[in-house]
């Protein structure tokens, strides 16, 4: 994983004006608790001969940030429709930058409003864990404020570890080995966030929409007709060649894909990049169906033995540091990933009831392309970054 941050924000609302409304004290005390399961979270990065980021385990610590936004009250981002420009920027420390000699690892903010309701920003290193074990670990915080178990985490790294055997095919297409000097991140294109609200009706649609043709013996899911949809009017939308190949990039959850299955408990990343090919031509001009159906053949072609080999080649490179995920966000690349599986609002709960609503972190400059989809009481929404001037077009 990139050496970045990624993270939510999640809102509080205070309906009943009540004092101590998600009391900063409870809180505090509730996350040391949880801490003394999740460790590592406490420590810092180090750097391993090989070049692979190791945890010292050290009780450095997290950062807790208590903030006020005394201008702005719940009912206004509700007024808003939660548009991303809508939410403000100071709901998180302004520049997540790793340090690279002792980088925090986890970063909370909790933000009181004008109305008494509460943000609660979040913030984790991409080294340490994926989007499964971030939403499990807050999820389990909220069950030690309340005074209830917790489902320990799982630390045995063990449970991916290489075969030792050598890699059956070299996943060129998914990942680049940079050289130290081509380890910097490219300028980024101007671009803006947008968040587009798909009901279940809606997506129902769409999946029947994207079905039509399919032969028998053959499915989509609601998932892959949306990132097909989107795959193709943003690259509509871009006006390229039809001759150009273009790409699209999302992340899988391993768990669910390695046998024996790797528990959701488990503290750490088990994310796999999906990547397909095509020329513009067929993307946009094909079957709708054929698109989808490539989604689908993509993600059920990154198997066992597929993700096995994928670690076995990691573990061979003399410089892990070194490698990097083929994401370009050059224009012609679409990608991200699906949190609306795991981050259940429901599921949530501190002790004061649960969140109304989910929001990304904000990003000072997104990539070009860059998606991520979360769920939401009705259905989904998908946050997407595009050129700025590409979203007349797009929308």
């Amino acid at each position: 994983m990139p050496a970045t941050y990624t993270g939510c924000i999640y809102f509080f609302k205070n309906d009943f004006k009540k004092n101590n409304f998600m009391n900063v004290q409870k809180l505090l005390e509730s996350l040391g608790d949880v801490l003394n399961d999740y460790y590592p979270l406490a420590g810092t990065l180090k750097g391993a001969p090989d070049g692979r980021s190791v945890i010292d385990c050290n009780d450095q610590d997290v950062q807790f940030i208590i903030a006020e936004c005394s201008d702005i009250t719940i009912n206004q981002l509700e007024e808003n429709n939660w548009k991303h420009a809508a939410i403000s920027n100071g709901l998180m420390p302004p520049k997540l930058i790793p340090n690279k000699i002792v980088p925090i690892l986890f970063l909370v903010q909790h933000t009181t409003f004008a109305d008494g309701s509460v943000a609660l920003g979040f913030a984790i290193h991409k080294h340490v864990m994926d989007g499964v074990g971030l939403f499990t670990f807050i999820k389990n915080w909220g069950l030690r404020a309340r005074l209830e178990q917790i489902d320990p985490p799982i630390h045995d790294r063990s449970l991916l570890k290489a075969s030792g055997n050598p890699p059956t095919d070299i996943p060129s297409k998914y990942f680049r080995i940079n050289s130290a000097q081509d380890i910097s991140i490219r300028n980024p294109v101007s671009a803006t966030t947008k968040i587009f609200h798909f009901s279940y009706d809606v997506l129902n649609r769409l999946r029947d929409y994207y079905s039509v043709g399919i032969s028998n013996g053959n499915w989509i899911s609601t998932n892959d007709a949306l990132v097909a949809h989107f795959w193709r009017t943003s690259t509509r939308a871009r006006n390229l060649d039809l001759n150009t190949e273009v790409a699209c990039g999302f992340a899988l959850n391993g768990r669910d894909v390695l046998n024996p299955l790797i528990p959701k408990s488990y503290y750490g990343n088990v994310v796999f990049g999906v990547r397909l090919r095509m020329l513009v031509s067929q993307l946009i001009n094909g079957p709708p169906s054929s698109i989808a159906l490539q989604v689908r053949k993509a993600l059920t072609d990154t198997n066992e033995s597929h993700i096995r080999s994928i670690i076995d080649w990691v573990e061979q490179q003399p410089d892990k540091s070194l490698i990097q995920f083929n994401a370009e966000y050059d224009g012609k690349y679409f990608g991200g990933s699906s949190w609306a599986k795991f981050q259940k609002h429901d599921l949530i709960d501190f002790g004061d009831g649960t969140p109304i609503k989910l929001r990304l972190l904000g990003k000072s400059a997104p990539p070009d392309g860059l998606y991520l989809i979360i769920g939401t009481e009705d259905g989904v929404d998908v946050c997407l970054s595009l050129q700025t001037e590409i979203f007349v077009n797009f929308e």
